[in-house]
């Protein structure tokens, strides 16, 4: 399977000089926990909700006078959308993350992978399974 079956499409992306406070609200209001930094649709790191906590507020920044780029993470560690999902699971585990930007052909944002995308995606596969068994099962009968 290919993360591109199983990553959330076209994720909210953000320009570098986005204000972090910016940045917290639209996390807040999207009900998402990450924000892709762009410049030219191509990633240039990706600002998460803990970046916001350890980097803005615990430093006491003023949330409004930092940008996206100063407090995001980066490099941005990416795979094309093309990578399996074993591939991408083996990269979230060496670099120690729980999100992975997906680009395109072109190096362009395409998508975002996250462990919860990856749960989620394995609770159906494991229900469509246990649904194929039992018809299966009742067959036999």
């Amino acid at each position: 399977m290919k993360v591109s079956e199983v990553m959330v499409r076209d994720p909210v992306k953000v320009g570098p000089d986005a204000p972090c406070g910016h940045l917290a609200r639209l996390m807040r209001d999207k009900g998402i926990g990450s924000v892709v930094v762009v410049e030219d649709g191509k990633p240039i790191g990706i600002v998460t909700e803990r970046d916001l906590v350890h980097r803005v507020m615990a430093a006491s920044m003023n949330p409004d006078g930092c940008t996206a780029a100063q407090i995001s993470s980066r490099p941005v560690v990416a795979v094309s959308v093309h990578t399996d999902v074993e591939m991408a699971i083996d990269t979230m585990n060496e670099y120690r993350i729980r999100r992975l930007v997906v680009v395109d052909d072109r190096d362009k944002v395409a998508g975002i992978l996250t462990t919860d995308d990856l749960a989620k995606k394995l609770r159906e596969m494991s229900e469509e399974l246990a649904v194929k068994l039992m018809i299966l099962s009742q067959r036999k009968h």
